[in-house]
């Protein structure tokens, strides 16, 4: 990056914050600080600050182009190395990013709904309520998500892999499944019979999630809809359209012994013959069912999982600037209304004019579409920093 761009690029940060002071996180004399430059997102660290004014006035006169902050609380967050500083506790956080090389409502929007999804594993699952729950995007291909509840501070990276995993979908099927004898008439009577029992409406989590899915496949689906299922031919396809009403009563009764092709149960008797296990569960259609609710961008990238289990991990103060965007890391109170392309933008309309170095295809943006671009371009104040910051061009003398 020639040295004109980057005076162009340094005075835009400058002036944004003259004018916006970022909120400082609570118990700001308890966090440690992380900075960053054009060339290196984290290039330095170990920085404390006493309050909100010595931070605001910190961005004033240095006007980093990336600063974070630790989701970890210390005694003192200035020390180094690590094992120094005291270590009392941190925030719960995720991370979760879209990939994409320029920026695409399509993805924001994907990964909006991930976010959504994991709020609602949040609140639901584990039982916080909305305002434990802090929203910010990130300032670039997502959001990120702070859980500062007093019971989530002295979670261990093992307490907090655990929920990564649930909440990406890491997890067993069988644990949702038990096999057992029952009678079959409520004299006692009648004869014992093996019972698959499964998830039934009333239970949360995976388990009502995976009735939820099965219940309403089966009781929608077409005979077509059915044969898609892996494992099922149009015969059994036919059987199972065919005596849907007595299928969903079992189902609604915990009882999945009529659907085997759709859930294969492999168990077997103890050796004393008075209890059963079960060795594995099989169905592409539970499969799929986790597929879809799981947060698969925690689930796909360690880089994101390790957000949540690292608790020394530093992540960006909310409504400061993204240095490899110009976009602003805005807390966000109604995500369903948010729309990061046009409500993150921080810099002005005015008219600015690049060289650029690199094919740039098309982009959304401030409810645009751009480009595509090559060679000499004008383009609003806003959109000049965001190609500038990825490298795509240098700034024009006399912009």
């Amino acid at each position: 990056m020639e040295t004109e761009t980057k005076i162009f690029l340094s005075k835009r940060f400058k002036d944004y914050y003259w004018k916006t002071q970022a909120p400082a996180p609570p118990d700001i004399e308890m966090r440690e600080f992380g900075f960053g430059t054009l060339e290196t997102k984290i290039k330095a660290r170990h920085r404390a600050f006493k309050n909100s004014t010595e931070l605001g006035n910190f961005l004033k006169r240095d006007a980093p182009f990336y600063i974070s902050y630790s989701a970890a609380y210390y005694e003192f967050p200035g020390n180094q190395p690590m094992s120094s500083k005291n270590w009392l506790g941190a925030d719960l956080v995720f991370d979760l990013d879209m990939p994409m090389e320029f920026l695409s409502l399509e993805k924001m929007d994907e990964v909006k709904r991930e976010t959504l999804n994991l709020v609602e594993f949040l609140e639901n699952d584990f039982g916080f309520s909305e305002k434990d729950v802090e929203i910010n995007f990130s300032g670039s291909k997502g959001y990120h998500l702070r859980i500062r509840n007093e019971g989530v501070r002295g979670l261990g990276r093992d307490e907090r892999r655990e929920i990564v995993d649930y909440v990406s979908g890491s997890i067993e099927i069988k644990e949702y499944f038990k096999w057992g004898k029952e009678v079959t008439t409520s004299s006692g009577k009648g004869k014992h019979v093996t019972i698959i029992r499964g998830p039934i409406s009333s239970d949360s989590g995976w388990a009502g999630i995976i009735y939820s899915g099965l219940y309403n496949f089966i009781r929608d689906s077409s005979i077509k809809e059915l044969e898609s299922v892996k494992g099922i031919g149009e015969k059994k396809a036919r059987e199972i359209y065919d005596n849907k009403e007595r299928i969903l009563k079992e189902l609604k009764l915990g009882r999945y012994n009529y659907i085997p092709e759709i859930v294969t149960i492999d168990g077997s008797s103890t050796k004393d013959g008075q209890g059963f296990f079960i060795r594995s569960v099989s169905s592409p259609l539970v499969d799929r069912i986790i597929h879809e609710k799981a947060i698969k961008t925690l689930g796909a990238e360690d880089t994101d999982k390790m957000v949540t289990i690292d608790t020394a991990r530093i992540m960006r103060l909310p409504d400061s600037l993204h240095g490899g965007s110009g976009l602003k890391a805005s807390i966000v109170d109604n995500i369903d209304k948010f729309n990061p392309l046009v409500d993150s933008i921080s810099f002005s309309d005015d008219e600015v004019e690049i060289e650029l170095n690199k094919k740039v295809p098309k982009f959304d943006f401030n409810d645009n579409i751009f480009g595509p671009f090559s060679g000499r371009v004008k383009v609003p104040e806003y959109c000049a920093v965001y190609l500038l910051l990825k490298g795509c061009g240098e700034i024009m003398r006399g912009s």
